[in-house]
This record gives C-alpha cells, structure tokens and sequence, in this order.
C-alpha cells in the first residue's frame, strides 16, 4: 500500500492476552502541555509495551480488535473508522448498555461491513502487519491476540508508529486505563471520563444493592459461589469475573485457584456451592443444549446433592448474554448484572429464566431501574 507523504501515519496496537492480572496494564499518558493537548494538536502516549508514540491525527482509524471498536463508538467517533476486525462474534452485543450514554456500537459497524464503508478486516487472531495497512489511515488500533514480536517488527519495517494497549478480559480497573488511554490518543479525554464516570457509578449502584441484600435479607452471612468458565474451568479471584464476585459481595468457592484451573465434579460437590453459574456452556464441554444441561444438573447425582441444586439456583449465559459477559469493554458493567440477577435471584422484583441468552437486555434493563430507584 502506498501511503500518503503528507500525513504521518500512526499505528495503535492493542495486545489482547489471555488473562491480565489486576494492575498489570499500566499506561503513562504524557504530552508537552502539562497534560493537554498542543496548539499543533499532538499528544504522546507511553503504551503497553512501554513505547512512547507521538499521534497528530486521528481522522482515519483502522481498529483491528473488537475492544478498540467498541471504545472509539463509545467516544462518539465510529465515524472514524475505515476499517475494523470482523470478529462477529464479537459484535453479538446488544446497542443499549444499562446505565451508560447509548451509542452505536455494534450495529454502526456490522453495517458498515455491509454497506462497505467499513473495510472487514477479517478475525483479529488471523491479522497480519500488511492487514492492518491496507488501509489509507492515520492511525491503526489493533490488538495482538495470534500476534507476536514479528508483527510489530514488520510494521516497525513500514516506518509505522503503532501504539499497544491490552484488549483482553481484565479486572474492571484495566478497562477503565484503556478508556483512558484511547481517549486520550484520539483527543476524547472528557468523553472517556464519562464513560468511566458511568461504569462506576453502574457497579457502584449493583454492589450497594447486593450488600443491602447481605446485611438486610442474610443478617451478613455471604453466600458461597461457583463461578465457572466452563463445565470443567473454574474461576478464581485473579480472573476477571472471578473480580465481579468481590463487589457482589459473595465468596468466590474457588477463589484459592487464582485466574482459573480445570475441576471436577467432585471438586465442585466438595465446594457445595449456594449457586453455582456456568459462563460457558459449548461444544468443547460437550454440551450441545446447555439449557437441558443445567435442568439435568438438578438430578445429577452429584451436582444434584449441593446447595445449589436444593436452592434451585443453577445458571449459564448463551448465546448474547455469553458474549456481553466476556466484554473487554465498557459493556463489561453487564457481567455484574448478570451475575448479581442469578445470585440474588429470591430478591427480584421479576423472573429471569435460568438460562439467559440474546434477551438478556431486556432483563438487565429492568435490574438497572430496580437498583437504581
């Protein structure tokens, strides 16, 4: 691709990986103004892999990763991007997200795909350096989920600048520094403190309503909770949804696993959960119809024996409610409705089904004006 002289060309990479413990994504934003943009409109941005990059310009965005996607449409600048990743899966997100300024995302890109405004890029996984410049942009954002060191060489042989943020799953504080710095690199700063602003006062309002819930309704006693990655994975405290229990005010049974550890039924038995949710149910369990399998948990003979099952509070996600769940972004706030509707099912002011799928914001929607009267 032949890129034009006149513009300089940024390439922003986001790294994806597969789990991101609570404060390792660390960013330091800077520029020659004290913290606000120049007269000549550049900023400088230190980034995940400790690289400073000047950008000038952020017309024209290349978003190789679902995470940045969603980030730039939450910022109010999809109309900046000329090319995205088409990890479809990725974009089976409901628009309305509870509690946060509504935008976009992920109908404006899914169309854009269609229309052809948007040029799909393709899976990020399977994303090369001549991919993400095949495009005439001023700055590429991209993650490096099926990437290493050889693609940044490749680009770093373009006489690309590319800055690098993590688009994996992490706890909430790690989303909020990619907001950040997003933000701060497309010159959107106030935009990404509400963003920011909103999605804490979204957990705050949930965990204040799950503690009013122990200390009123449970006389302080926390209830005990399996969270499961799959039919087999559990996860720990240092995952990202393992960090969700803790503002929900409930033990995590397997919080000594840290981020996540294959387990048995036996383990989860022993564990004897009081509610017990799947996040995953699939094919690679060997489970084709999790709806039918959580119904037969209840006979199982041994999930059949826990607290969960005499408490009639075994759930999973599918389908929609699975993906919104494992958002790297500010849809991420939805992975503390969903839990705190299964754990706190008895409390309820209306009835969710034990497996929530695409309706799930519906059922979000209703929890948001419940906590938040």
């Amino acid at each position: 691709m032949v890129m034009k002289l006149e513009k300089i060309k940024i390439i922003a990479f986001i790294a994806v990986v597969a789990v991101v413990v609570a404060g390792s994504a660390i960013f330091v934003i800077s520029n020659d103004n004290g913290g606000k943009n120049n007269k000549s409109g550049t900023v400088t941005v230190t980034d995940y892999l400790g690289r400073e990059v000047t950008i000038t310009s952020a017309e024209r965005i290349v978003s190789a990763g679902s995470t940045p996607t969603a980030i730039l449409c939450g910022l109010g600048l999809s109309s900046n991007i000329v090319a995205a990743s088409s990890d479809m899966t990725a974009y089976s997100v409901d628009s309305f997200v509870f509690g946060l300024t509504q935008d976009d995302f992920p109908k404006v890109i899914t169309d854009g795909f269609e229309s052809g405004k948007i040029k799909a890029l393709g899976p990020g996984y399977q994303m090369s350096a001549e991919t993400m410049v095949s495009v005439d942009c001023d700055l590429i954002i991209s993650d490096n989920y099926g990437k290493n060191q050889d693609t940044w060489d490749a680009l770093n042989a373009l006489g690309v600048t590319y800055i690098v943020i993590p688009s994996s799953n992490t706890v909430v504080e790690g989303i909020y520094d990619k907001i950040e710095i997003v933000g701060k690199a497309v010159s959107r700063e106030s935009e990404a403190e509400r963003i920011i602003s909103q999605m804490k006062n979204v957990i705050n309002k949930i965990s204040d309503w799950c503690e009013s819930i122990v200390e009123n309704e449970l006389s302080g006693q926390k209830y005990n909770v399996a969270l499961m990655m799959t039919a087999t994975i559990a996860i720990g405290w240092n995952y990202p949804q393992g960090s969700v229990l803790n503002a929900l005010h409930v033990n995590n049974v397997f919080e000594s696993v840290g981020t996540y550890a294959t387990v048995s039924k036996e383990s989860i038995a022993n564990a004897d959960p009081d509610v017990l949710i799947y996040q995953t149910l699939g094919m690679g369990d060997g489970v084709t119809d999790p709806v039918a399998y959580v119904k037969s948990l209840y006979s199982d003979p041994v999930i059949g024996k826990t607290k969960a099952a005499e408490n009639g509070l075994i759930f999973t996600t599918i389908d929609g409610a699975k993906a919104v769940a494992g958002q790297a972004n500010q849809d991420f706030v939805n992975a503390y409705a969903l839990y705190a509707m299964f754990i706190y099912k008895d409390y309820l002011t209306f009835e969710i089904p034990d497996a929530l799928d695409d309706d799930y914001a519906a059922y979000t929607q209703q929890f948001w004006e419940m906590v938040s009267s």
